[in-house]
């Protein structure tokens, strides 16, 4: 979860019996507290729509308990609700990473890298539709891609959402501002975004559709880096052969020299010691 500032000053140094240690959003109040054992937790507070009489809503206390159990590995863990006077906070695990907005506006990424995140996105939020969980807040600031690549989804709304449909929206928008970095087929990537936005593939054949096409680009990028090794090592092979043939010529040329008594001296050798039968 990517920090967005320094605390300010008129931030509260404990929330929830958590030290805080900074302010997570300039627009909404969250904040990166110490928990225990000394692991970061984020805490978000809940907007006033969340409670009913002070406590929380029986929907939203439902919605949240089912996102605590939640067995999701591209998913922060919710680990409960903490209150701050008339306010309530959640507390969510702190994920160490870069925000999904800063990462896909860094040039320095690989059409590789932003393939491969395109793919976890999808993947991580099918995943989460097929256990019944709409995420409802699929936003930038809400999707943390970690020091390994792997994308962690943050921040599910408490409000209750039925309609997959929601994310998918999200999710698109998210994809399209990925497209042109994708790699060398954009076309190719933005039909498919097509053909899901209009509800003719799923996710799960989006994310395939994406494999396929990534697989498509290793295999012509590989073929045009063997280009180069095919013609060197050609090349390598037949310097190799004519040094064998000139060898070989040579060597020939040599003993044919020899044998005609024409190389070295033409005078028989003679021994310095005599035979026995002498």
């Amino acid at each position: 979860m990517e920090t967005t500032g320094v605390l300010p000053t008129s931030a509260p140094l404990e929330v929830c019996g958590f030290p805080v240690d900074r302010a997570l959003s300039p627009d909404h109040p969250s904040y990166l507290a110490i928990g225990p054992g000394g692991r970061g937790v984020a805490l978000k507070k809940l907007d006033a729509e969340c409670l009913l009489s002070g406590t929380l809503h029986p929907i939203v206390r439902d919605r949240l308990n089912r996102v605590r159990e939640l067995a999701h590995p591209g998913v922060a863990n919710l680990f409960g609700v903490g209150s701050e006077g008339a306010d309530a906070y959640l507390i969510w695990e702190y994920v160490e990473g870069v925000a999904f907005e800063a990462y896909v506006n860094d040039k320095a990424r690989t059409p590789r890298e932003m393939a491969t995140l395109a793919r976890e996105l999808i993947l991580a939020v099918d995943l989460l539709h097929m256990q019944g969980i709409v995420h409802g807040a699929l936003i930038g600031n809400n999707i943390i891609i970690a020091a390994g690549g792997s994308v962690r989804l943050t921040h599910i709304s408490p409000l209750l959402y039925h309609d997959p449909a929601v994310d998918v929206e999200c999710l698109l928008n998210l994809l399209e501002q990925m497209a042109a970095s994708i790699g060398d087929q954009p076309d190719a990537f933005t039909n498919l975004l097509t053909d899901a936005r209009h509800g003719r593939i799923s996710l799960r054949q989006l994310a395939t559709g994406l494999a396929a096409l990534n697989e498509s680009r290793d295999e012509q990028a590989a073929h045009e880096e063997e280009t180069p090794r095919s013609v060197h090592r050609r090349r390598a092979l037949i310097g190799a052969a004519v040094a064998v043939v000139l060898g070989l010529a040579i060597a020939w040329g040599v003993w044919q020299l020899i044998e005609s008594g024409r190389f070295g001296s033409s005078q028989s050798v003679r021994f310095p010691f005599r035979s026995q039968s002498d």
